[in-house]
């Protein structure tokens, strides 16, 4: 299949826009308009996969109860379009210490079933996060396990943290549950409570009703607008979902009227989701980034220690071409190991470019060096430096992309004189056989931060976590370790964002590990949907962030200026 690149499609669908103006251009006494839905209508989705437990304890371990787990309920605090946290069911202050917040929860919170939110739903659910019998991720457990709780009042809770911790903030946007349905049920029986199947929360839509087929299977939900949430109440009257077993699927449905969107369409789809003249297309940056580690650490490999030996590694890997030709453009080339689009990405700071020939000088200046027969073109030539020669493996987890981006390098480096053998192995053996044991000389990994809404690096290249944490790349560099600490402990996001711009100057100039791409996904809703926008994702549920403004819209041509007929509406 022909790749795709955006610019492409950008001008593609403006031409397909031009026309349509030119063709459809209404006649002099007509007016066409778009006006909401009376009543704000229902909007449908179509979900990959199935639900399993309505429960946000429980979303982790399910996309499609992330997906609606994030709509049925809210918490504290919510992240905008730039992963900023911002109020939600509370308000909130720091100490001059900055370590303990105080959330004051606004009057009007209130559960579906129109009992108030109180302080003490949010402590029963931060207890029940750091309980042993909770399914929550053991990082998690243990960042709940030093925070202290004190409410001080029914919409007031203190948590105070044992030392200053500036992403705390972020893990606030947790689900609050209902103590007084849920509270005689024992964590260890979480999983089997009836909640799961018909939840009360308090977010933008409330549990309205199951579908099921004429096969007894759960086929979709259907969520109705609750009036009374915090954040006013959604300009749609529902939201329904329906659930397929694959994209192909899902997208048959949008193509019969089925359903209005599609929550995320693949790269194998694209070209035809392109050819609907109806479907809006939003991007948004995956939270992943596909790199190479390289073992910094290697006794071996003395050559992954130089500085000038790593950013010749990068400056001789073709980045755009693995976009253009393995992604088909859907991704661009990383700049940084902070994600695109948030609050804290130096947007500002270019990719390094390809450019074999300064690789190539680079790799002279610091004495790895052909061979002195060597002759440009007659076969591959390996440079060497005290008889030691620029050889490495390259774990490749065992997938048919990962190992065409593997070879173009092997390929690429081979140019400027660096030998690599690729070596295959199954992917889900790549963090416990090789990562957590530094069992490998250089490593390519997508290396997903999902779940993980702050951007804070610290867990992946501060000098505390080369040993056991996940500092894999063992990178020891204590200017770069004194940027982490300083924007850990720095409230302000704006002083933060500084310090990390800093921080990625520094990783440009180290080039700790290569960052290759960062993937993007798309998502397809139909244009009688108005109001949709993507921002920075955490996590692909992340979607709804402004699902309170979206609406169902028709268009009408007003006719003389008092005839109104519709033209089209969403089904």
């Amino acid at each position: 299949m022909r790749s795709l690149r955006w610019w492409q499609i950008g001008l593609a669908l403006l031409g397909v826009v031009v026309v349509a103006a030119l063709l459809l251009r209404p006649r002099p006494e007509e007016t066409i308009t778009t006006v909401p839905v009376e009543g704000g209508g229902t909007y449908t989705e179509a979900l990959i996969g199935a639900p399993r437990l309505l429960n946000p304890l429980f979303a982790a371990l399910n996309p499609v109860d992330r997906d609606l787990s994030r709509l049925i309920f809210s918490g504290l605090t919510r992240l905008d379009g730039r992963g900023r946290p911002t109020p939600d069911l509370a308000n909130w202050f720091l100490s001059s210490d900055q370590r303990t917040y105080t959330f004051i929860l606004k009057p009007t919170a209130a559960w579906h079933d129109g009992q108030p939110l109180t302080a003490a739903d949010v402590a029963y659910t931060i207890d029940l996060m750091r309980d042993p019998a909770s399914p929550v991720a053991e990082d998690m457990r243990a960042l709940w396990s030093t925070v202290s709780v004190a409410v001080t009042g029914t919409q007031t809770v203190a948590l105070t943290l044992p030392e200053p911790f500036a992403p705390f903030l972020d893990y606030t946007s947790f689900g609050v549950l209902p103590r007084h349905i849920l509270g005689d049920t024992p964590p260890a029986g979480l999983a089997q409570a009836p909640f799961n199947l018909q939840p009360v929360g308090s977010g933008p839509f409330q549990f309205q009703r199951w579908r099921v087929g004429s096969d007894n299977v759960v086929s979709g939900i259907d969520l109705a607008a609750f009036p009374n949430y915090i954040g006013g109440q959604p300009a749609m009257g529902g939201v329904s979902f329906r659930f397929y077993p694959d994209g192909e699927a899902a997208f048959a449905a949008y193509q019969s009227g089925e359903v209005q969107g599609l929550s995320r369409i693949s790269d194998s789809l694209l070209p035809e989701a392109i050819q609907e003249d109806d479907l809006n297309l939003y991007t948004a940056y995956l939270p992943q980034t596909t790199m190479v580690f390289f073992n910094l650490r290697d006794e071996a490999l003395p050559f992954f220690r130089e500085k000038r030996v790593r950013q010749a590694l990068l400056l001789g890997f073709n980045r755009d071409r693995v976009v253009a030709d393995v992604l088909g453009g859907q991704a661009s080339v990383a700049n940084s190991p902070i994600l695109p689009g948030t609050w804290a990405h130096a947007s500002d700071l270019a990719p390094a470019p390809y450019d074999p020939a300064r690789a190539a000088k680079l790799l002279d200046d610091a004495g790895w060096l052909l061979p002195a027969d060597a002759v440009a073109g007659t076969r591959t030539y390996i440079r060497s430096k005290d008889g030691v020669p620029l050889s490495f493996t390259l774990i490749v987890p065992d997938a048919a992309r990962h190992m065409q981006i593997a070879q173009m390098a092997q390929a690429d480096w081979a140019v400027i004189g660096v030998q690599v053998q690729v070596i295959s192995v199954p992917a889900a053996t790549l963090r416990s056989q090789y990562l957590d044991t530094r069992g490998y000389q250089a490593l390519l990994i997508d290396f997903s931060l999902a779940g993980t809404p702050d951007p804070d690096p610290y867990p992946f290249w501060h000098q505390t976590q080369v040993e056991s944490g996940q500092n894999y790349s063992g990178l020891d560099d204590r200017i770069t370790s004194q940027y982490l600490e300083e924007a850990r402990i720095t409230s302000d996001l704006g002083a933060r964002a500084r310090i990390y711009r800093s921080f990625q100057i520094r990783f440009a100039d180290l080039v700790p590990a290569l960052l290759l791409y960062n993937p993007t996904m798309t998502y397809g809703v139909r244009n009688t949907i108005a109001n949709v926008s993507l921002g920075a994702l955490s996590d692909e549920s992340q979607r709804f962030s402004t699902i309170t403004r979206w609406q169902v819209t028709t268009t009408r041509v007003v006719t003389g200026g008092d005839a109104t007929s519709p033209t089209s509406s969403a089904p």
